[in-house]
This record gives structure tokens, C-alpha cells and sequence, in this order.
């Protein structure tokens, strides 16, 4: 009775070992140098390694923001962002903030003119971000953080009296977005106003 319990228990043993061996290292296919399966073995996989490459830009235009002339404010930035067995990675070099520009960058109107200051900061200026796949893998939520961002700044002339306007802190744009990594394509954000337009675009890469 009891050499019969002990053949029966490491046989069991043997057996769930073996199992858990073969599942662990997978069928291969015909031709493998350690093993001749043919093609039609069940390949097995314990590990999904899915990964994609997204480019994404941030463009902002916006009209009269002198308050006197009819000029276009217009703020770049872009990133890379690598979506690998779903975790979301954004390489710091790849963050680029390109300095705004304003056209025309100066002019008169009335008795009173405008002359626009430059800096190389703008309205968006990301310096970190972060994301998360949703759970369903139909949405990326994105973070992220600006540093130094200010609005356009003037030197304002009216009837002789010379004041500087605008380069006030502000939070920066954007803040947060997502978009749907399925997509070859697509607009997570646009909009458009009278002369004014923020869109983020992303492009799946691969």
C-alpha cells in the first residue's frame, strides 16, 4: 500500500514538472537544431512583446495677440512616444520645442503701433511627459509638464506713451491629451477659432 502512494505521488510530480518545463520554453518549429517539430506544432507564446512608435506635434496659432496689429502668434513643439508590451515610454531627447514666432512681428495702426519682444519659450515648452494605456488598449493618456511658459509680449506706443504688454506666466498648452493607438493617423485635439488654431496630431510610425 504504501510503495504503491509513493509511485503514484512522484509520477504525479514528474508529470506536473514536465508540464510545467514544456510550457515554460514553447514548441518550436522544423528545422530547430534542438528539437524536429514540424510546422504544425502548437507554437506557444507566455509573453506578448507588441510594440509601436508614435510621432506627435503640438501647433498653436493665435490671431491679435497685440491687442493693435493683425498678427499670428504660432508656438511647435513634438516627441516620440514608444508604446512597448504596454508600457508607454516618451525618451526625454526626444521632447522638442522649437521658438515661437510672430508675423508680422511689428506694425502701426491708428496713432498707435506694436512691436513684438521675442523669447524662446512661448506657450509650450514640454519638459516632461507621461502616459498609460488604457485598459481595453484603445486609449493612451498623456501628461505633461511645462516649464516656463509665458504669454506673447509687446512694446505698445499709443499717442506718444511707450508701455510693454503680455510675457505673463501662464500654466502652458497642452497639459494633457490621449489618443487611440490603433490609429495610423489622428487629430487627439483640434480647434479651430477666427484666425486661431491649436491641433495635436499623431502618426503611428510602426
Amino acid at each position: 500500500m504504501h510503495s504503491t502512494f509513493s509511485f503514484n505521488r512522484w509520477h504525479v510530480l514528474f508529470a506536473a514538472l514536465f508540464i510545467f518545463y514544456y510550457s515554460m520554453t514553447g514548441c518550436t518549429k522544423s528545422g530547430d537544431a534542438n528539437n524536429n517539430r514540424n510546422d504544425s506544432d502548437t507554437v506557444l507564446h507566455r509573453n506578448q512583446y507588441d510594440s509601436a512608435k508614435f510621432y506627435v506635434t503640438f501647433d498653436m496659432m493665435v490671431a491679435n495677440t497685440s491687442g493693435v496689429i493683425n498678427d499670428t502668434f504660432s508656438d511647435h513643439a513634438s516627441m516620440i512616444i514608444y508604446i512597448v508590451n504596454g508600457v508607454v515610454k516618451i525618451p526625454h531627447d526626444s521632447l522638442r520645442n522649437f521658438p515661437p514666432i510672430v508675423y508680422p512681428s511689428s506694425g502701426s495702426k491708428g496713432n498707435s503701433s506694436a512691436v513684438w519682444i521675442p523669447d524662446n519659450i512661448g506657450e509650450t515648452n514640454i519638459t516632461d511627459a507621461t502616459g498609460f494605456v488604457v485598459p481595453g488598449d484603445t486609449l493612451v493618456a498623456m501628461t505633461l509638464t511645462e516649464t516656463g511658459t509665458v504669454t506673447p509680449k509687446w512694446r505698445i506706443t499709443t499717442g506718444g506713451v511707450t508701455t510693454t504688454g503680455g510675457g505673463e506666466s501662464n500654466p502652458g498648452w497642452p497639459l494633457v491629451f490621449s489618443f487611440n493607438p490603433k490609429l495610423q493617423s489622428s487629430y487627439p485635439f483640434k480647434l479651430t477659432q477666427p484666425g486661431s488654431q491649436w491641433e495635436i496630431w499623431a502618426y503611428k510610425d510602426y
